[in-house]
């Protein structure tokens, strides 16, 4: 009700051209509400022009919650100079993510206006990284002090720490700035401040190399839950900043989303999610189409399969009558399995110590499973046609192809992951669904072929 009210008067200030009521109205709410209200309740025009009114510290808060999309579209309608102090205020790693998405002109003349300190430095090294690696999303607002100083030590540091700096922990350094240990900032309030760190903190470190995929960083995290923070350091255990939760948990939401629109076939690339029901036209044909060209083609080659039987087909319509449901059970047997195998492979539940036995596992479930659509399937058919021929015939096929199809959908995508280094999600799913037609097809027409007299 509170984003309602917010919005209709927020349309209607801006109708208005009441600019001090719209910036008494903005400095009312928090910047999360403010996010949520300009990213789902107003539209693109109107979220930029919103923006132009809040003050600087409004604006650093608020754009980090905001979509791609408008994010570029705000620090776009601002001068270099305001933007510039906008980013300044932000965490650096959620800065170079909205620079990132920018045009490289604009990105260039933004970091002009920036004064070349030690803020400004990270950020600009923080461009440099591979944005989907440990690196890229790492922040460098933490604190550490060295291994010889006290708990003392250790909450002067605390106490000069920026706002945008994480202090829930402490990092300890050699003097060439390796990471050696941790201390919580909870166990330094209840510490003297005499104590030396090196009888308080933990040295059994949990660390992230900058070289990590950004999911295989999420999935340490899922590993050690209880960490707010891991450190990220470079070959020679060199600290060089931090991952928070909240990073992981952006993380974790866009590879989610990624693997459910890939299963689909749906491609994504660099579009936001929100452009499928609301971007641009041509952009969500661009995004669905490939999967849908390449299903195209392989049907093709299945009909091609079917004409080449078009004898069988004329003189057992009865027996294939049955091929689609055939090609639907083991379909979307298929696409179970290797929707469960991509999930699994992305939280590392399925590896190459224990792919046999998943692939036991899963050839298991499908004899299970066709055992049982293979009876009621088998049972069906006689009570309807009265032949037990082509009762057996059907059972025998539901579940061999069940089974293979169980077994080629954990398969395929470990091959696709471990052996070729890709990303199996959107590639298995149709690619399975398609050649689990063309193999029914062929095989279980070539079969009734040998048994056309038992059949027709």
């Amino acid at each position: 009700m509170t984003a309602t009210i917010a919005s209709d008067k927020i349309k209607r200030y801006l109708s208005q051209n009441n600019a001090s009521a719209l910036r008494r109205l903005l400095t009312r709410y928090n910047f999360a509400d403010l996010a949520e209200v300009m990213e789902n309740q107003l539209d693109p025009m109107e979220t930029v022009q919103c923006f132009q009114y809040l003050n600087v510290g409004q604006a650093a808060q608020v754009l980090t919650s905001l979509s791609e999309e408008r994010q570029v579209a705000c620090l776009s309608s601002l001068p270099t100079v305001m933007s510039s102090q906008i980013l300044r205020l932000m965490p650096a790693d959620d800065a170079v993510d909205i620079l990132q998405e920018l045009e490289t002109e604009h990105t260039r003349k933004i970091l002009d206006e920036m004064p070349f300190d030690r803020d400004t430095k990270t950020i600009q090294h923080l461009l440099l990284e591979e944005p989907d690696t440990a690196a890229g999303i790492m922040s460098t607002d933490f604190i550490y002090v060295s291994i010889e100083a006290t708990v003392g030590d250790a909450m002067a540091a605390v106490k000069r720490a920026e706002e945008k700096d994480f202090i829930y922990y402490v990092y300890l350094v050699n003097q060439m700035n390796q990471l050696l240990g941790v201390v919580s900032l909870k166990r330094l309030i209840l510490m003297d401040e005499s104590v030396p760190l090196q009888r308080v903190a933990l040295f059994d470190t949990k660390s992230i190399l900058v070289s990590y995929d950004q999911e295989l960083v999420a999935n340490l995290f899922r590993k050690y839950y209880n960490l707010l923070a891991m450190p990220v350091v470079d070959n020679n255990n060199e600290l060089r900043g931090i991952i928070t939760l909240d990073d992981v948990l952006d993380v974790i939401d866009e590879e989610t989303s990624e693997d459910i629109y890939l299963a689909s076939g749906i491609n994504l690339d660099e579009m936001d999610e929100k452009n499928l029901l609301h971007g641009p036209l041509l952009n969500t044909v661009k995004a669905r189409l490939p999967w849908l060209s390449i299903t195209l083609v392989g049907q093709f080659l299945a009909s091609a399969i079917i004409s080449s039987y078009h004898h069988t087909v004329a003189a057992a319509v009865i027996a294939v009558s049955f091929m689609p449901m055939l090609t639907g059970l083991s379909g979307n047997m298929g696409t179970q399995t290797e929707t469960i195998s991509v999930r699994g492979l992305a939280l590392d539940m399925i590896s190459p110590e224990n792919i046999k036995a998943q692939i036991l596992r899963e050839a298991k479930v499908g004899l299970v499973m066709g055992s049982i659509f293979a009876v009621t399937a088998g049972i069906a058919s006689y009570l309807l046609y009265h032949r037990w021929e082509l009762s057996l015939l059907l059972s025998a096929w539901i579940l061999i192809s069940l089974s293979i199809t169980a077994t080629v959908g954990v398969l395929f995508p470990y091959i696709y992951r471990h052996v070729l280094k890709q990303d199996p999600a959107g590639v298995c799913g149709p690619f399975i669904t398609t050649m689990s037609d063309i193999l029914t097809f062929s095989i279980f027409l070539y079969v009734v072929t040998l048994l056309l007299d038992r059949l027709a």
